[in-house]
């Protein structure tokens, strides 16, 4: 590296919003977010291309490779996934997988102390997982399917609800008793939530070998039908 700090290149196609962010360790080189329908393959690696000349970056200043690996949709896991093994095996240098919620719920303080992770399921539906403090954020049970509409109307106040949802749940979710309780974390903050583990494990000597990462998809139980 001549001296040079390397930079970590993190990305994120998990849903239908990409991300892509460029991080030291210290300070943030850029970090992207565009919404796309269904072109993750297409889409991605020339943006990565662009970001990188736009801040006089080049292939030999990346040290290590970040993805979010699920759970999500399956052509932009399968998209991001595929482009952030191409990239760490071509430099030979580690790739992390970060899993979503993981990478959703970086940062967040432990006074929060319970909250539902969601991601947007398709179908008009909610993937919904409980986590509680307790020396980290542990999940508790499995993940289900919901919707918005059942969600708010068994949900307590008290309860944080983070995550990523379409326009048109915000809107069912938006209850004035709701509000001060819904933390979005989509597109930059779970990039960036996954950039900042994934440089942790780098720095802590993890290596992980690219060829082994695999995508992790949604496996829930479904909320009865009406």
């Amino acid at each position: 590296m001549n001296g040079k700090r390397g930079y970590l290149l993190a990305l994120d196609t998990a849903t239908l919003g990409l991300a892509i962010a460029l991080f030291d360790g210290v300070e943030w080189a850029a970090v992207i977010y565009w919404r796309t329908a269904d072109r993750h393959t297409a889409e991605l690696m020339p943006r990565c291309q662009e970001l990188m000349a736009q801040v006089g970056l080049t292939p030999a200043d990346l040290i290590a490779v970040a993805v979010v690996s699920g759970p999500g949709s399956f052509t932009g896991l399968r998209a991001g996934i595929a482009a952030a093994k191409g990239i760490a095996m071509a430099l030979d240098c580690p790739l992390f997988g970060i899993a979503t919620e993981e990478a959703t719920l970086a940062d967040l303080p432990p006074w929060m102390e319970t909250l539902y992770v969601l991601l947007p399921a398709g179908r008009g539906r909610l993937a919904l997982r409980r986590y509680e403090w307790s020396g980290a954020w542990r999940p508790v049970g499995e993940p289900t399917l919901t919707t918005a509409e059942r969600l708010i109307a068994s949900w307590t106040p008290g309860i944080w609800l983070v995550g990523e949802w379409t326009a048109q749940d915000h809107i069912r979710l938006a209850q004035p008793s709701a509000v001060p309780w819904l933390i979005q974390r989509s597109g930059p903050s779970r990039v960036m939530g996954a950039a900042r583990l994934a440089w942790a494990r780098y720095q802590a000597g993890e290596r992980p070998d690219p060829a082994l990462l695999r995508p992790v998809y949604l496996r829930t139980s479904s909320v009865p039908e009406e």
